[in-house]
């Protein structure tokens, strides 16, 4: 049976901590690729190459110790930042697998120091290379030949990490089914609602959704789901409930004032209702027409003969109709003279 409309649960799940998450991994994968080679000019096939990681345990050390070569200030604060990254980067990681949101805005500063420092030790290493080219005693023994590439794609990764972050520290709640992915980002990156985040109860979320009704998606299965079934009957008597209490209150409702983020939230509600109603018509549509299909008796339809008969067959059949009544009502009148 081919199915117009799958959808998958595990995607619709899918929040904005799962792209942080995901950037977070990348990160520490990043952080093994080498983004520097240095080659021995006086020795034959001898190439190491380092990455963050290979700074922040001292193999970069350990290769200059080698060749009998001091390694610069520069390269001791590159050192010191490598091993901070790489902290900072595990206790980012680690405070993303819980779902409190002031967790999360913790978890954002931490990321956003992650990102500064990854910045500051790219940017050292850049100008380290430069100094270490142009510097005689080295520029004989060593050769450096960096990808600028990897030296930047961990400082990439972390603030696409510390900004999914914020966005679900900001909208915890979303998730991919609900839609309007890009809407609902800028909503959470909007300036104006910086402050808010450090309050309580941060009214980002349910601005958003008053400005984005959304719609119930439609199911590909012939029978209609439990979940829907069970989801449909408890908000018949959630339904019932609030007539009841409509009915009781309509004076107190009808004097109370509401504010415009409880006007907005009202319309959203309702554009929701109007949308799952129609959604429901659709599914309830394409269970039938699918039952149709797979159905194996075929239903024709038969003309009736009154549109096909002519006038005086017309008559001939309203006459038989006529005789075959009045042989009834004898058949009747006889079994009641036999009882009798």
């Amino acid at each position: 049976m081919k199915s117009e409309k799958i959808y998958i649960k595990v995607l619709q799940n899918i929040g904005f901590r799962f792209f942080a998450v995901l950037s977070l991994l990348l990160l520490f994968a990043a952080q093994r690729l080498p983004a520097l080679s240095v080659k021995a000019e006086e020795l034959r096939d001898v190439t190491e190459k380092f990455s963050i990681s290979s700074f922040a345990f001292g193999n970069f050390a350990k290769f200059f110790d080698y060749f009998a070569i001091p390694l610069s200030n520069t390269a001791l604060i590159m050192i010191v930042f490598a091993a901070v990254i790489l902290m900072l980067g595990v206790i980012s990681l680690g405070l993303s697998l819980f779902t409190y949101r002031m967790v999360q805005v913790v978890n954002f500063f931490v990321s956003l120091i992650g990102t500064l420092c990854s910045i500051v030790y790219s940017v050292l290493l850049t100008v380290s290379i430069h100094e270490w080219r142009s510097d005689g005693e080295i520029d004989g023994i060593l050769t450096f030949m960096p990808n600028h590439f990897l030296i930047w794609l961990p400082v990439v990764l972390f603030a696409a990490a510390a900004l999914f972050i914020y966005t679900y520290a900001k909208l915890p709640g979303y998730r991919i089914a609900d839609g309007r992915f890009f809407r609902a980002a800028s909503c959470a990156l909007n300036p104006k609602n910086f402050l808010r985040t450090f309050n309580k109860d941060d009214s980002t979320e349910a601005i958003f959704r008053s400005n984005v009704p959304l719609k119930k998606k439609k199911y590909a299965t012939i029978s209609e789901p439990v979940s829907l079934k069970k989801a449909r009957k408890a908000e018949s008597k959630l339904r019932k409930k609030a007539d009841k209490a409509k009915a009781v209150n309509t004076t107190e409702v009808s004097s109370k004032k509401l504010t415009n983020l409880e006007l907005a939230i009202n319309k959203r509600d309702h554009a929701e209702l109007v949308a799952n109603r129609m959604a429901d018509s659709e599914n309830k549509a394409m269970r039938r027409k699918k039952s149709s299909k797979n159905s194996p008796v075929s239903h024709k339809s038969h003309p009736t003969s009154s549109a096909v008969l002519s006038d005086a067959e017309k008559r001939a059949r309203a006459l038989e109709i006529a005789k075959l009544k009045a042989k009834h009502a004898e058949e009747i009148a006889l079994r009641n003279k036999k009882i009798m």
